[in-house]
Parts: C-alpha cells; sequence; structure tokens
C-alpha cells in the first residue's frame, strides 16, 4: 500500500511542477483585476458603453504607479464561452458537423499590452479602430495555424456564421499569442478579439499593470470607477496571480492529501521494517555470537543484517510496483505532463523506499554488531 500511495503522490507533485511551468500565454505579475458593469439607464446607447470605459481606462492610466490598464469582457473562460462559428471570404461555409467555433471577445486597444500578451504578427487595436471604421478583430495563434497554415492571415477576413448579403466581414489586423484561458491544464482554442467600440459590452473586466503591489491600487481605481459613476458596481477584486492560484487549488489539495497519506504510509513502512529487523536480530542472538567468534568482523555482521533487510524491502517494493502501474491508472485524468506509468516517479519510489529500509535496518544491525559472544553462546 505504502508503494501505491507513494507512486501516486509522485505523479501528482511532478504533474503539478509540470502545471506550475506551463507558460499562460501572459504576465500575471502585478496585475490587479475588478468586474464592472456600467449602467443600462445612465449609458442606455452602444456608443456610450465605449465612450465610458475609454474615459475610464483613461483616468486608471493617470494613477501614480498604474503602468497600463484596459478591459475585457471575460478574462478567463468558462466551459461555454461566448463563441460562435465562422466563416472564412472566399471558402465554402464547412458542414455544420465539422464547423469549429471561435471564441467572441470585445477588448480595449490597451489590453493585451497590460497583460503582456505578445504581438506575433500585425498590430494591436488603436483608438483609430471605432464604430464608424471597418470592422477589424485579432485572432491567436491557434487560430492562425488551424485556417491559415502556410499563409499570412494579416488582410484575411471572415464573418460569424453563414455569409449573408448584409454579414459584416471582419478583416484581420493582428495575431497574438495563444493564452491558456480554460486552465493552464487546457490548450488554447480559437479565439478572437473585437475593439470595444465595434462590439459594446456592459461588463467588463479590467486590468490594471502596476509598478508595486496591484492591491494597493484598488482604491483608487474604485475611486475612479466612482467618480465616472457612482452606481457601477464594483466587484471580484483581486489579482491575476491569484485567479491562476484558485484555479490550481483542487489540484494542490488532492495532492496534499494524497502525500499526507503516503508519508503515513512510508512512515508505518519504516516502522514495520525496524520491527522485524529488531525481532530477526533478537531471535538470531546466538547464530550472531556464534559468527563473532568464528571470526566475523562488525562490518560482515552488519551487512548480514542490513542485506536480509533490504531483501525484505526488494521484494516489497516489486510486489507494489506491480499493483502500483495497474492502481495509479485511475489517476491518469487527474495528470498533467506525465503518464500514469512514468518511470521517474516509479524510480524514485523505489529508491526512496529502499532507503527508508536501510536506515530502518541500521539501528538492528548496529545492535547485532555489539553482542558479546560469551553472553550469546549462552543464549537461550
Amino acid at each position: 500500500m505504502a508503494v501505491v500511495l507513494l507512486a501516486g503522490a509522485g505523479l501528482m507533485i511532478r504533474s503539478l511542477a509540470f502545471l506550475r511551468g506551463v507558460d499562460p500565454g501572459f504576465r500575471p505579475d502585478r496585475l490587479l483585476t475588478m468586474r464592472i458593469s456600467v449602467s443600462s439607464s445612465k449609458t442606455p446607447e452602444r456608443a456610450q458603453i465605449a465612450a465610458f470605459y475609454q474615459q475610464l481606462i483613461e483616468r486608471i492610466r493617470a494613477l501614480p504607479g498604474v503602468r497600463e490598464a484596459g478591459g475585457i469582457r471575460d478574462i478567463f473562460l468558462s466551459r461555454t464561452p461566448s463563441s460562435a462559428g465562422f466563416t472564412i471570404e472566399g471558402r465554402a461555409p464547412e458542414p455544420e458537423e465539422h464547423r469549429i467555433e471561435a471564441t467572441i471577445d470585445p477588448v480595449t486597444p490597451g489590453y493585451f499590452t497590460a497583460m503582456g500578451v505578445p504581438l506575433t504578427r500585425g498590430r494591436f487595436f488603436t483608438g483609430q479602430d471605432g464604430p464608424a471604421s471597418p470592422p477589424v478583430a485579432i485572432i491567436n495563434e491557434t487560430m492562425a495555424r488551424r485556417f491559415w497554415p502556410n499563409e499570412d492571415p494579416i488582410g484575411k477576413r471572415f464573418t460569424f456564421g453563414d455569409p449573408r448579403p448584409d454579414s459584416s466581414w471582419l478583416r484581420i489586423v493582428g495575431v497574438v499569442a495563444d493564452m491558456r484561458r480554460q486552465g493552464l491544464d487546457s490548450l488554447a482554442r480559437c479565439e478572437t478579439f473585437e475593439p470595444l467600440s465595434q462590439r459594446p459590452s456592459r461588463g467588463m473586466n479590467l486590468v490594471i499593470r502596476t509598478a508595486g503591489d496591484p492591491l494597493k491600487l484598488a482604491q483608487g481605481v474604485r475611486a475612479e470607477v466612482r467618480a465616472m459613476d457612482r452606481d457601477t458596481p464594483v466587484i471580484n477584486v483581486t489579482t491575476i496571480e491569484r485567479l491562476l492560484g484558485e484555479s490550481m487549488a483542487e489540484r494542490r489539495f488532492q495532492t496534499t492529501l494524497l502525500g499526507l497519506f503516503s508519508t503515513v504510509a512510508l512512515a508505518l513502512a519504516a516502522i514495520g521494517i525496524y520491527g522485524l529487523m529488531y525481532h530477526s536480530v533478537a531471535r538470531r542472538t546466538h547464530e550472531i555470537g556464534v559468527r563473532i567468534a568464528l571470526g566475523a568482523s562488525a562490518r560482515d555482521v552488519l551487512a548480514l543484517v542490513v542485506r536480509e533487510g533490504l531483501l525484505l524491502a526488494a521484494v516489497g517494493v516489486a510486489a507494489g510496483l506491480a499493483g502500483s502501474f495497474a492502481l495509479t491508472r485511475a489517476l491518469a485524468g487527474l495528470l498533467f505532463g506525465v503518464t500514469a506509468t512514468d518511470p521517474v516517479t516509479f524510480a524514485g519510489v523505489a529508491g526512496m523506499l529502499l532507503m527508508v529500509a536501510l536506515a530502518a535496518s541500521l539501528i538492528p544491525a548496529r545492535r547485532a554488531t555489539r553482542v558479546d559472544p560469551m553472553v550469546a553462546l549462552r543464549y537461550e
């Protein structure tokens, strides 16, 4: 059982380590975020929504300690994000059963810079991308590779749904790096971004990159929102780093729990080996005394007892590993970056158990080296 628990804990620990090393596609450090939603009664027109956010972000940028600010409707994606099928200009619409949906997110011009998302081709949105200018979009690298694998997507156009005479064709002006918006353990999907001025959204997540502790600027940002509109709610004030940490909270809890059980199992295994070897030395006191009387050195006696302990441990480890190969497959759905039969993990577990067995055998072995031959020969 100890081998199975240790193998499971080792796999989870390695999986968590791999997950923490994943590049999310943006820089999460020193990023403050909060959710706001403008009032429909005070800003009934679509153009007023974009103007509200533009003015608010300009005020936030003017705060001391703010390096950049922007907004997006949803920073991270739920299981059912806002998405739709699309048609690329000059290509026939794909059959419904093969159609891939792309996410749709309005963003402000400074969003990608605030998040630290690299631009790989083209340009970011600017203030010139307004409601009266031609519709534009930025896509991610996954979408660019999927639909324009051997060509530059900049300048290409697409529309959501099937093309109609009144369809709004969006021209691609930029390509950004993939972001892990559905979790660090999920690959990026096809994503599109449009200027907020062309696709207004009342609810937005603000992101503010700061020079110091992001939470120290929370009150200042709240004050700017209240100055714009006292009735606009400000909720979910936190940091991007904390949100990323919360996304791994369940996995960390599972790893900690399994690690705790495996530690207890390892301690019990060590106690068991120690007790077994201690009893073995006591039972073989006469034999050990005879060996010493016939010229066996302390090193020979030490090796005899330790070898017996390691042999017993090796048999147990071999049996445990055989069972672990079958039982750890149940963890396959929880692993990231490692397989359920990861050889590094199993080799490490075997080595750890043998080291514990060695340590547990040394105390009884040292006791055996101090056996007085005359007393041992009279033993029993």
